[in-house]
C-alpha cells in the first residue's frame, strides 16, 4: 500500500517536473522573425512618441547611422502632428525582410478643432548581422 502511494507521489511529481521543463524550454526557444520585428517595432514606436530620438535612431541600420547624425534624423520629425498611438497590426517576412504594418493615430488641428486621424504605414526592417534595423531612406 505504501509502495502504491508512493509511486503515485513520484509518479505525480515526475509529470509535473516534465510539463515545467517543456514549458520552460518554449520560452527559451528563440523569436520568430516576426515576434522580434514585431518587439522592437513598438518599442521604436514607443521611444518615437517619447520624443526619446536617440533610441529610436538606435533602431536604425548601423549604415545609415554612419551617414546620418542623430540631429538630422531627429530635424525629420519637425512640424508632426502629435502621435497618440502607434500600434503594429502586422508583420510579414521573407529570410533577411520584414514589412511591418504600423496603424499610427495622430492628433491634428483643423479650424472645427482638433482631430485624430489614424493611418496604417508599412515599415521596412531588414536582418543585419542576426538583429533586425528599421530601414530608412536617405
Amino acid at each position: 500500500m505504501a509502495t502504491r502511494m508512493f509511486n503515485r507521489r513520484l509518479g505525480a511529481v515526475v509529470l509535473t517536473f516534465g510539463a515545467l521543463v517543456l514549458s520552460g524550454c518554449a520560452a527559451l526557444a528563440p523569436a520568430t522573425p516576426e515576434q522580434q520585428v514585431q518587439q522592437r517595432a513598438t518599442e521604436r514606436w514607443n521611444a518615437l512618441r517619447a520624443a526619446q530620438w536617440e533610441t529610436a535612431y538606435a533602431f536604425l541600420l548601423p549604415s545609415f547611422r554612419a551617414t546620418t547624425t542623430e540631429e538630422r534624423y531627429r530635424e525629420r520629425f519637425v512640424g508632426v502632428p502629435k502621435w497618440t498611438g502607434a500600434e503594429v497590426r502586422s508583420v510579414t517576412c521573407e529570410p533577411e525582410k520584414c514589412i511591418a504594418v504600423i496603424r499610427i493615430e495622430a492628433l491634428y488641428g483643423t479650424r472645427q478643432g482638433m482631430r485624430t486621424l489614424s493611418t496604417d504605414m508599412p515599415e521596412t526592417w531588414l536582418l543585419e548581422d542576426g538583429k533586425w534595423w528599421k530601414f530608412e531612406s536617405l
